[in-house]
């Protein structure tokens, strides 16, 4: 992954504190909600909110205080992004010292039969229950994201002939079973010159470590999970340069408990896709190639902007490469783009209730950060279909 990335202001914490804090004027018709503590209060801005807000302004910010922090977020509030259910709580009460994983609620089945739902569709969260922002927003070398950032991400492990295992493809969680990837990661050229797919890890911040942790925010020990199931979407061919329909899903034995730092990232279902327009910022992560290494061992992040699907055809069918519509091409400006390593990993942005919402799959491209050849990527949205299809409890 290339370039130096000019930081996105969308953040939910800043870097600094900010120098003076207004309560802005009562808005009437506030949400009524509930804290972690099962209190009654209203969801608001937190900037609007002084008892979270102090929280928010210590140095350093504890565990317990952030896990309050985040157990305190709530949707469709008034006021500034994030929204918090605002009471006079700071934290925790005694009876509750630590915040419970929220469950996965499951979104309403596409269709219904004489058996039972069809397609499963139910398996895939919704949010409040996926694609949760950081909230942290502390981010130290350019393209570094930060430590709770982008919880969905996972990395591939392969080994080869001689054991040796290695770190390659990347993926993305979608609800606590399955991980989404690229089909090229999973079969073809792949076995050869990686290894065989054995291992996805979740959790994962910074490779080099056992233990990540900035500014006394330590994230939890890694998951690794065997792959039970391989699925590759039945009309890919390895042997197809145009490599169309570069999708897979890995069925994770057992299933993971969902904690802080491993959350799914959200599906553009029906109910809360949205158009991809020409020249939108989207965001690709993962830890492959950077200008000065093969491979990063921090979890990296990338502003790339949406490419017309049109002029990106016409530019790969000059390398005889047919791109289709489920194709999705971004990126094009000299050395900012997905490389080596990032393949099978999420071309993502924020959408539909501030929640993050996989649009991509990181495919291919003509080499990596030259001018004028965007990267392709396989356009989830097209894709949703066959994977409430396929996927099963």
């Amino acid at each position: 992954m290339k370039s130096t990335l000019r930081i996105g202001d969308f953040g939910v914490f800043l870097a600094t504190c900010l120098l003076s804090f207004t309560v802005l004027e009562t808005v009437q018709a506030q949400q009524s909600c509930r804290n972690p503590n099962q209190n009654r209060g209203t969801c608001i801005s937190i900037y609007d909110c002084p008892s979270l807000f102090s929280v928010v302004q210590k140095n350093p910010l504890s565990s317990e205080d952030r896990n309050f922090l985040v157990s305190s977020k709530c949707i469709n509030g008034v006021g500034r992004q994030p929204h918090v259910c605002c009471t006079n709580d700071r934290g925790f009460g005694v009876q509750e010292s630590t915040p419970q994983p929220s469950p996965v609620t499951p979104t309403p089945t596409r269709n219904s039969g004489p058996n039972g739902p069809q397609g499963q569709g139910n398996l895939l969260p919704s949010p409040p229950n996926c694609g949760p922002n950081s909230f942290m927003n502390k981010i130290y070398n350019g393209n570094d994201t930060a430590l709770d950032e982008f919880v969905w991400m996972a990395l591939l492990e392969y080994v080869d002939r001689t054991g040796r295992r290695e770190l390659s493809c990347g993926g993305s969680l979608i609800n606590n079973r399955y991980v989404l990837t690229a089909a090229h990661c999973v079969i073809g050229e792949v076995l050869k010159e990686v290894g065989r797919l054995t291992t996805v890890r979740l959790g994962e911040y910074d490779t080099s470590k056992d233990l990540d942790c900035i500014d006394n925010n330590c994230n939890q020990p890694i998951i690794e999970r065997s792959i039970e199931e391989t699925i590759v979407h039945p009309e890919y061919d390895p042997l197809n340069k145009d490599r169309t329909h570069d999708i897979a899903l890995l069925r994770l034995d057992p299933p993971v408990l969902l904690n802080e730092y491993i959350q799914p990232v959200c599906l553009p279902l029906v109910s809360t896709r949205q158009a991809i327009n020409t020249g939108e910022l989207l965001v690709v992560s993962g830890w492959g190639r950077t200008t000065t290494a093969r491979k990063s061992t921090i979890k990296q992040k990338l502003n790339l902007a949406v490419t017309d699907h049109a002029t990106c055809q016409r530019k790969f069918a000059t390398r005889n490469i047919k791109l289709i519509e489920s194709q999705l091409c971004a990126g094009g400006e000299y050395y900012k783009d997905s490389c080596d390593g990032d393949s099978g990993g999420p071309l993502m942005r924020e959408g539909f209730n501030n929640a993050w919402y996989q649009e991509g799959v990181v495919s291919f491209g003509n080499r990596c950060g030259l001018e004028g050849w965007p990267g392709v990527y396989t356009r989830v949205s097209d894709y949703v279909d066959w994977i409430q299809e396929t996927i099963r409890p």
